[in-house]
Protein backbone atom coordinates (compact mmCIF):
# COMPACT_ATOMS: atom_id res chain seq x y z
CA UNK A 1 0.00 0.00 0.00
CA UNK A 2 2.81 1.93 0.33
CA UNK A 3 4.15 1.92 -3.08
CA UNK A 4 0.99 2.47 -4.01
CA UNK A 5 0.52 5.90 -2.50
CA UNK A 6 4.07 6.98 -3.33
CA UNK A 7 3.63 5.83 -6.86
CA UNK A 8 0.13 8.38 -7.33
CA UNK A 9 2.17 11.22 -5.41
CA UNK A 10 4.83 11.03 -7.51
CA UNK A 11 2.67 11.11 -10.99
CA UNK A 12 1.40 14.20 -9.81
CA UNK A 13 4.62 15.52 -8.64
CA UNK A 14 5.94 14.88 -12.28
CA UNK A 15 3.21 16.60 -13.74
CA UNK A 16 3.36 19.42 -12.12
CA UNK A 17 6.96 19.53 -12.53
CA UNK A 18 6.61 19.16 -16.37
CA UNK A 19 3.12 21.76 -16.50
CA UNK A 20 5.98 24.80 -15.14
CA UNK A 21 8.52 24.09 -17.47
CA UNK A 22 5.66 24.65 -20.00
CA UNK A 23 4.44 27.47 -18.44
CA UNK A 24 7.77 28.83 -19.02
CA UNK A 25 7.45 29.05 -22.70
CA UNK A 26 5.78 31.59 -24.87
CA UNK A 27 5.65 29.15 -28.03
CA UNK A 28 1.91 28.10 -28.98
CA UNK A 29 2.97 25.00 -29.86
CA UNK A 30 5.91 22.44 -28.73
CA UNK A 31 8.86 22.30 -30.85
CA UNK A 32 11.11 21.80 -28.49
CA UNK A 33 13.19 18.00 -29.06
CA UNK A 34 13.91 18.54 -25.18
CA UNK A 35 10.46 19.42 -23.71
CA UNK A 36 8.86 16.61 -25.94
CA UNK A 37 11.20 13.90 -24.73
CA UNK A 38 10.72 14.92 -21.35
CA UNK A 39 6.47 14.96 -21.72
CA UNK A 40 6.66 11.51 -23.57
CA UNK A 41 8.90 10.15 -20.85
CA UNK A 42 6.36 11.54 -18.09
CA UNK A 43 3.74 9.75 -20.29
CA UNK A 44 5.35 6.21 -20.48
CA UNK A 45 6.48 6.48 -16.79
CA UNK A 46 2.66 6.27 -15.83
CA UNK A 47 2.51 3.40 -17.96
CA UNK A 48 5.27 1.07 -17.47
CA UNK A 49 6.62 2.31 -13.93
CA UNK A 50 3.39 3.56 -11.84
CA UNK A 51 0.05 2.31 -12.60
CA UNK A 52 1.21 -1.85 -12.33
CA UNK A 53 0.75 -1.37 -8.84
CA UNK A 54 -2.47 0.16 -8.61
CA UNK A 55 -4.30 -2.33 -10.52
CA UNK A 56 -5.38 -4.96 -7.16
CA UNK A 57 -6.25 -1.03 -5.23
CA UNK A 58 -7.92 0.76 -7.65
CA UNK A 59 -10.93 0.45 -9.60
CA UNK A 60 -10.65 -0.19 -13.83
CA UNK A 61 -12.60 2.88 -14.92
CA UNK A 62 -10.54 5.06 -12.44
CA UNK A 63 -7.05 3.96 -14.17
CA UNK A 64 -8.80 4.30 -17.20
CA UNK A 65 -9.44 7.80 -16.74
CA UNK A 66 -5.94 8.15 -15.80
CA UNK A 67 -4.85 6.51 -19.12
CA UNK A 68 -6.96 8.81 -21.51
CA UNK A 69 -4.95 11.93 -20.56
CA UNK A 70 -1.67 10.17 -20.55
CA UNK A 71 -2.36 8.89 -23.61
CA UNK A 72 -2.92 12.41 -25.04
CA UNK A 73 0.56 13.44 -23.90
CA UNK A 74 2.34 10.52 -25.62
CA UNK A 75 0.34 10.66 -29.01
CA UNK A 76 0.84 14.89 -29.10
CA UNK A 77 4.38 14.29 -28.51
CA UNK A 78 4.78 12.70 -32.19
CA UNK A 79 4.17 15.97 -33.51
CA UNK A 80 4.29 19.38 -32.81
CA UNK A 81 1.57 19.41 -31.12
CA UNK A 82 -0.32 22.74 -28.93
CA UNK A 83 0.87 23.60 -25.71
CA UNK A 84 -2.74 23.81 -24.74
CA UNK A 85 -3.30 20.56 -25.64
CA UNK A 86 -0.49 19.37 -23.02
CA UNK A 87 -2.13 21.69 -20.52
CA UNK A 88 -5.38 20.43 -20.44
CA UNK A 89 -4.16 16.76 -20.40
CA UNK A 90 -2.17 17.14 -18.43
CA UNK A 91 -5.09 19.08 -16.08
CA UNK A 92 -7.30 15.99 -16.23
CA UNK A 93 -4.36 13.19 -15.63
CA UNK A 94 -4.22 15.31 -12.09
CA UNK A 95 -7.75 15.50 -11.31
CA UNK A 96 -8.05 11.26 -12.38
CA UNK A 97 -4.83 10.73 -10.18
CA UNK A 98 -6.70 12.78 -6.92
CA UNK A 99 -9.27 10.49 -7.62
CA UNK A 100 -7.51 7.19 -7.81
CA UNK A 101 -6.14 8.43 -4.24
CA UNK A 102 -9.01 8.77 -2.96
CA UNK A 103 -10.32 5.29 -4.43
CA UNK A 104 -7.44 3.49 -2.97
CA UNK A 105 -7.50 5.30 0.53
CA UNK A 106 -3.59 5.19 0.95
CA UNK A 107 -1.63 5.76 3.62
CA UNK A 108 1.31 7.78 4.20
CA UNK A 109 3.65 7.01 0.81
CA UNK A 110 7.37 5.62 1.39
CA UNK A 111 10.35 5.02 -0.34
CA UNK A 112 10.81 1.29 -0.94
CA UNK A 113 14.89 0.80 -1.02
CA UNK A 114 16.76 -1.90 -0.26
CA UNK A 115 16.86 -3.95 -3.57
CA UNK A 116 19.58 -6.88 -3.88
CA UNK A 117 22.36 -5.74 -6.16
CA UNK A 118 22.49 -8.02 -9.46
CA UNK A 119 25.33 -10.04 -10.65
CA UNK A 120 27.51 -7.89 -13.04
CA UNK A 121 29.66 -10.61 -14.35
CA UNK A 122 27.95 -10.28 -17.98
CA UNK A 123 29.78 -6.95 -18.47
CA UNK A 124 32.54 -7.54 -16.22
CA UNK A 125 34.96 -10.16 -16.36
CA UNK A 126 37.15 -8.31 -13.72
CA UNK A 127 35.99 -8.87 -10.17
CA UNK A 128 37.45 -5.65 -8.76
CA UNK A 129 35.31 -4.13 -11.52
CA UNK A 130 32.37 -5.72 -10.24
CA UNK A 131 33.09 -5.23 -6.79
CA UNK A 132 32.66 -1.15 -7.15
CA UNK A 133 29.58 -1.57 -9.62
CA UNK A 134 27.95 -3.69 -6.56
CA UNK A 135 28.93 -0.88 -4.20
CA UNK A 136 27.72 1.94 -6.41
CA UNK A 137 24.34 0.01 -6.48
CA UNK A 138 24.14 -0.22 -2.68
CA UNK A 139 25.25 3.70 -2.37
CA UNK A 140 22.28 4.33 -4.79
CA UNK A 141 20.01 2.41 -2.59
CA UNK A 142 21.50 3.92 0.74
CA UNK A 143 21.04 7.63 -0.70
CA UNK A 144 17.27 7.01 -1.15
CA UNK A 145 16.85 5.53 2.15
CA UNK A 146 18.46 8.95 3.73
CA UNK A 147 16.00 11.18 1.62
CA UNK A 148 18.97 12.66 -0.62
CA UNK A 149 17.18 12.01 -3.70
CA UNK A 150 19.41 14.61 -6.06
CA UNK A 151 22.74 12.34 -4.28
CA UNK A 152 20.85 9.32 -5.54
CA UNK A 153 19.79 10.71 -9.26
CA UNK A 154 23.32 11.36 -9.29
CA UNK A 155 24.73 7.69 -8.43
CA UNK A 156 22.41 6.39 -10.44
CA UNK A 157 23.43 8.18 -13.61
CA UNK A 158 27.01 7.48 -13.38
CA UNK A 159 26.08 3.73 -12.49
CA UNK A 160 24.24 3.31 -15.92
CA UNK A 161 26.99 5.03 -17.39
CA UNK A 162 29.39 2.71 -15.97
CA UNK A 163 27.35 -0.05 -17.27
CA UNK A 164 26.81 1.03 -20.65
CA UNK A 165 30.63 1.97 -21.01
CA UNK A 166 31.31 -2.07 -19.74
CA UNK A 167 28.89 -3.18 -22.62
CA UNK A 168 30.65 -1.16 -25.39
CA UNK A 169 33.85 -2.77 -24.10
CA UNK A 170 32.47 -5.92 -24.49
CA UNK A 171 32.07 -5.42 -27.92
CA UNK A 172 34.30 -7.29 -30.26
CA UNK A 173 34.36 -4.98 -32.64
CA UNK A 174 34.20 -1.78 -31.28
CA UNK A 175 33.66 0.09 -34.85
CA UNK A 176 29.71 -1.04 -34.59
CA UNK A 177 29.30 1.81 -31.95
CA UNK A 178 31.69 5.05 -33.93
CA UNK A 179 29.08 3.81 -37.19
CA UNK A 180 26.27 4.21 -35.02
CA UNK A 181 24.06 6.88 -36.84
CA UNK A 182 23.75 7.99 -32.84
CA UNK A 183 27.04 7.86 -32.32
CA UNK A 184 27.71 11.69 -30.89
CA UNK A 185 30.47 13.56 -33.22
CA UNK A 186 33.35 16.04 -32.83
CA UNK A 187 32.12 19.74 -34.49
CA UNK A 188 35.36 19.91 -35.60
CA UNK A 189 36.82 16.78 -37.03
CA UNK A 190 33.15 15.93 -38.25
CA UNK A 191 34.26 12.78 -36.50
CA UNK A 192 32.83 10.09 -33.83
CA UNK A 193 34.07 11.06 -30.46
CA UNK A 194 36.63 8.77 -28.98
CA UNK A 195 34.77 6.37 -26.31
CA UNK A 196 36.16 8.19 -23.40
CA UNK A 197 34.62 11.37 -24.48
CA UNK A 198 31.16 9.86 -24.47
CA UNK A 199 28.27 11.03 -21.84
CA UNK A 200 25.26 8.99 -20.63
CA UNK A 201 23.17 10.48 -23.15
CA UNK A 202 25.03 8.94 -26.35
CA UNK A 203 25.19 6.30 -24.44
CA UNK A 204 21.61 5.55 -24.14
CA UNK A 205 21.09 6.70 -28.17
CA UNK A 206 23.30 4.36 -29.41
CA UNK A 207 22.65 1.50 -26.90
CA UNK A 208 19.08 1.98 -28.72
CA UNK A 209 20.39 1.96 -31.86
CA UNK A 210 22.42 -1.44 -31.33
CA UNK A 211 19.36 -3.42 -29.52
CA UNK A 212 20.80 -3.40 -26.02
CA UNK A 213 17.79 -1.55 -24.94
CA UNK A 214 14.48 -1.54 -26.33
CA UNK A 215 12.65 1.38 -27.43
CA UNK A 216 10.15 2.04 -23.66
CA UNK A 217 13.23 1.89 -22.15
CA UNK A 218 15.21 4.31 -24.32
CA UNK A 219 12.15 6.66 -24.47
CA UNK A 220 11.66 6.14 -20.16
CA UNK A 221 15.51 6.67 -19.94
CA UNK A 222 15.55 10.28 -21.18
CA UNK A 223 14.23 11.51 -17.56
CA UNK A 224 17.00 10.31 -15.83
CA UNK A 225 19.08 12.21 -18.41
CA UNK A 226 17.78 15.29 -17.36
CA UNK A 227 16.94 15.45 -14.13
CA UNK A 228 20.32 14.12 -13.90
CA UNK A 229 21.57 17.24 -15.16
CA UNK A 230 20.20 18.91 -11.87
CA UNK A 231 23.42 18.42 -10.20
CA UNK A 232 24.20 21.77 -11.94
CA UNK A 233 22.52 24.93 -9.37
CA UNK A 234 21.99 27.21 -12.42
CA UNK A 235 20.02 24.73 -14.38
CA UNK A 236 18.08 23.47 -11.31
CA UNK A 237 17.46 27.33 -10.63
CA UNK A 238 16.65 28.20 -13.74
CA UNK A 239 14.16 24.99 -14.48
CA UNK A 240 12.74 26.05 -10.66
CA UNK A 241 12.60 22.33 -10.42
CA UNK A 242 13.77 20.51 -6.85
CA UNK A 243 13.98 16.65 -6.92
CA UNK A 244 11.43 14.76 -4.64
CA UNK A 245 12.18 11.53 -3.12
CA UNK A 246 9.21 10.28 -4.90
CA UNK A 247 11.09 11.48 -8.30
CA UNK A 248 14.44 9.47 -6.92
CA UNK A 249 12.33 6.52 -6.04
CA UNK A 250 10.78 6.66 -9.61
CA UNK A 251 14.13 7.22 -11.09
CA UNK A 252 15.59 3.69 -9.21
CA UNK A 253 13.00 1.64 -11.23
CA UNK A 254 13.65 3.56 -14.43
CA UNK A 255 17.33 2.57 -13.59
CA UNK A 256 16.74 -1.06 -12.36
CA UNK A 257 15.34 -1.70 -15.77
CA UNK A 258 18.24 -0.62 -18.08
CA UNK A 259 20.48 -2.61 -15.71
CA UNK A 260 18.31 -5.81 -16.32
CA UNK A 261 17.95 -4.83 -20.41
CA UNK A 262 22.06 -4.32 -20.45
CA UNK A 263 22.69 -7.45 -18.48
CA UNK A 264 21.24 -9.67 -21.28
CA UNK A 265 24.32 -8.61 -23.18
CA UNK A 266 21.55 -8.31 -26.25
CA UNK A 267 22.33 -6.74 -29.18
CA UNK A 268 25.07 -5.84 -31.29
CA UNK A 269 27.84 -7.94 -29.75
Amino acid sequence: MQDLHSNIEGAIAQLERVRKLLGKTNARQIRSAELRDLLKATALSWFQTRRPPLTSAVREEVLSAIDDPYRAILNATDRNSAKSTYIVAIGRAKTSLLDARNDALLPAPSIRTGDAAPVFAPLAADPQMQAILTRRWKECTECLQANAPLAATVMMGGLLEALFASRANKLSNKNHLFRSKAAPIDPKTKKPLDLRQWTLAPYIDVGHDLGWISRSAKDVAVILRDYRNYIHPEKERAHGIMLSPDDAAMLWEVTKTLSKELLTMKGTT
